[in-house]
């Protein structure tokens, strides 16, 4: 079982971080918008890994002996690097500018050019929290539906529907999905999904996605979210709901994987007016009677329900598996048991 956030008034965190220590340029209780910067660092652009042995043709410990730099200089284009006296002496020097970081049996690894990296706000949101050295735990409350799968990009853009734009019947062009997030009700055929990415909107929301469609959108530069994982299957109506109280409203895709800490499921936020809860957050949903679910696995995939009963007993199912069983009453009063693997427990 899978917990998964679909509801309003839901207050999300989100830690923006360098891989490495940097520069923080935001405050703790400060309010960020989209895409400002948070932290960055400066880091070589390559490194460069330099055979004095094998240049003059001499020993390592011979070598060793030439070399003219200590491990910390920083060089500049053209310095002398190691020299070997004779009856013509020989030079090698920096190829650019940067610094020493190894010496090891005569071999040189120089750190070269300067290459600024930086982390930014995937939300608006208030800094709740700042990471040593690294970023800031950003929150944010609003509407929010936790998606499967996501393409690690970020976007921002007012929600409108694909199948509103195919109505109008005389194409759609760039202009009208420019800074726009599209939602797709109903599973995208291949040439729709095409078309959708061709016209760059600010990003995709998908029921689902089919797997021979996953390197397209994993190499677009349009933030891609698939609600629930992959398959060809409509939105579910938990989700639904949802998003189309969003409708015609500025929406954020968040995607982006963290840098450090854990793993963190995408998602689609429209958030609130007030500012957002900085401790007080819901308790978190638990599997018992009463609660909202959404399963998981054919032929039941995306449908919602309301937990009836939790056996005790383990039930053996046509798959093979053998597990804990939740008895789930759906729509039209349709009574499923399901695998407690193949349930998502609604947050909301």
């Amino acid at each position: 079982m899978r917990r998964v956030i679909i509801g309003h008034n839901q207050t999300i965190t989100r830690q923006v971080g360098l891989p490495v220590r940097g520069t923080i340029k935001v405050r703790a209780g400060e309010h960020v918008g989209f895409g400002e910067l948070i932290a960055e660092t400066t880091l070589p652009a390559r490194f460069e890994m330099i055979d004095i042995p094998n240049h003059f043709n001499v020993s390592p410990e011979e070598a060793e002996t030439m070399i003219k730099r200590l491990v910390g200089d920083v060089i500049a284009r053209g310095d002398v690097l190691a020299q070997k006296d004779g009856f013509i002496t020989q030079l090698f020097r920096a190829p650019g500018d940067g610094k020493l970081v190894s010496l090891r049996e005569g071999r040189i690894t120089l750190a070269l050019g300067q290459e600024k990296m930086q982390v930014f706000a995937p939300m608006p949101g208030m800094v709740a929290e700042l990471i040593d050295g690294r970023g800031a735990v950003i929150t944010l409350t609003g509407s929010v539906v936790e998606a499967a799968w996501g393409n690690g990009k970020n976007a921002q853009g007012e929600l409108i529907f694909w199948e509103e734009l195919e109505k109008k019947g005389l194409g759609i062009s760039s202009s009208e999905v420019k800074d726009k997030i599209i939602v797709f009700k109903k599973a995208a055929t291949a040439w729709q999904l095409r078309r959708a990415l061709r016209l760059k909107p600010a990003g995709l929301v998908l029921p689902a996605l089919n797997p021979e469609q996953l390197k397209s959108t994993r190499e677009s530069g349009v933030a891609v979210l698939s609600l629930l994982g992959f398959g060809e299957v409509g939105m579910d109506v938990a989700s639904l709901v949802l998003i189309e109280s969003m409708s015609g409203q500025t929406v954020y895709i968040v995607a982006q994987e963290n840098a450090f800490g854990p793993k963190e499921n995408p998602f689609l936020i429209l958030p609130k007016e007030k500012v957002a809860d900085l401790g007080l957050y819901k308790e978190e949903a638990k599997l018992v009677p009463g609660v909202k679910v959404r399963l998981r696995g054919e032929p039941y995939t995306g449908m919602v329900g309301i937990v009836k009963d939790l056996p005790s007993e383990e039930m053996v199912f046509a798959s093979g598996l053998q597990s804990p069983s939740v008895v789930v009453i759906c729509e039209g009063d349709q009574v499923i048991n399901a695998s407690i693997h193949n349930i998502d427990l609604i947050q909301s």
